[in-house]
């Protein structure tokens, strides 16, 4: 792993979806780099392969068998070489990624963590995060009741939630579940939370 040729001090690594590194990655990307941080997306897979939307049983059935939440350690090894090059290092993840950047967040290997709709959080309460993070979830999720978690998490001293009243992946403006107001407000508190980190390393 190498720095950028950029003058960036703070990098952002993005661990995506069950797809893989598809557009709606890659606007993540655009967005980190836009504030002033350097991205590295993850490739989950090894294979760089992307699946389409059309394709998600088959990408959740190679997510389950092939990689699975324990790729966390792998990325904490990723994340400590570039540790040489930056001077923070922050970690996003969306569903399946916000469940393993999650996961990261004891270590201390990051500085901080934002996370969109990582229901498998759920399986995984026992994290206490020694970083900031900010969990943005959808108030509209079928595969479990967000409520039951909720008070858990709130007891977290470094987490922050904010709960919208959207479908899992209304982030994505290329998915069949995306909510523009949601995405929107979203956004803004992300931007928010980044601000925030700013100015504490300034205190």
């Amino acid at each position: 792993m190498f720095k950028q040729n950029t003058e960036s001090e703070e990098a952002v690594v993005i661990i995506p979806e069950i797809y893989g590194i598809n557009q709606y990655i890659r606007d993540w990307e655009d967005f980190f780099k836009d504030q002033g941080y350097e991205p590295f997306c993850v490739d989950l897979s090894g294979r760089n392969h992307v699946y389409g939307y059309s394709e998600s049983n088959e990408a959740y059935h190679d997510f389950t068998t092939d990689i699975g939440f324990d790729r966390f350690k792998q990325i904490e090894i990723y994340i400590n070489e570039l540790k040489s090059y930056y001077k923070k290092i922050f970690v996003f993840g969306s569903s399946v990624g916000a469940t393993i950047a999650w996961r990261l967040t004891e270590s201390g290997c990051c500085d901080g963590m934002i996370g969109y709709y990582g229901s498998r959080i759920r399986d995984y309460l026992e994290v206490n995060p020694v970083c900031p993070c900010l969990l943005v979830f959808s108030g509209q999720e079928k595969s479990f009741e967000l409520q039951s978690i909720i008070p858990q998490l709130e007891q977290k001293d470094k987490v922050e939630m904010l709960v919208l009243p959207a479908k899992h992946g209304f982030a994505d403006p290329h998915g069949k579940d995306f909510h523009e107001q949601s995405g929107k407000k979203a956004l803004d508190v992300v931007k928010c939370f980044l601000r925030e980190l700013e100015k504490s390393d300034k205190i």
